[in-house]
């Protein structure tokens, strides 16, 4: 399984394609109470597209352990608490983790994670022929203006290059 953040989740949601996310990893997305808790926090300004994550995308409980390592892992105050649960979660129950952050990133392969990146997600798109190149640089066009997303260029070229 792979657990979502809330920054990939927001992304997709906002351009209306929650679906590839299902689509690229079969089914097997989830997210945590806290990432759907930070999630909802557009909710109260008027957005809608919060309710396309809540609505596609289960929500997956934590057990006790994954409680505990939470605990553990809040000592580290430059992380968010949905980025930490997640992390948590992953770790207890052998799951990835697929994150926007850089810090979370090595965070979380710090502590034994296998970590999906957003430029692993837009190569998987096209390399899986889900979608081909073209699409996928449309996809990555409207993330970038609904997310105000800034790419550098050797970001693009890691995406696209064979």
């Amino acid at each position: 399984m792979i657990i979502l953040d809330t920054d990939i989740l927001s992304m997709f949601a906002k351009i209306g394609e929650i679906e590839l996310l299902k689509r690229l990893f079969s089914e097997e997305v989830a997210m945590v109470p806290k990432v759907r808790d930070e999630i909802s926090i557009p909710l109260e300004y008027g957005y809608a597209f919060p309710l396309r994550v809540i609505s596609e995308i289960r929500t997956v409980p934590l057990s006790g352990e994954a409680l505990e390592e939470y605990e553990r892992l809040q000592r580290n105050f430059s992380l968010g608490r949905g980025e930490l649960e997640a992390i948590a979660y992953c770790k207890t129950e052998d799951c990835a983790f697929a994150t926007n952050d850089m810090k979370a990133r090595e965070f979380a392969k710090g502590e034994g994670l296998f970590v999906i990146s957003l430029q692993a997600i837009f190569k998987a798109l096209w390399k899986k022929g889900i979608k081909d190149k073209e699409e996928v640089k449309r996809i990555l066009e409207n993330i970038k203006e609904a997310d105000n997303l800034s790419i550098s260029i050797e970001v693009e070229r890691e995406i696209f290059d064979e």
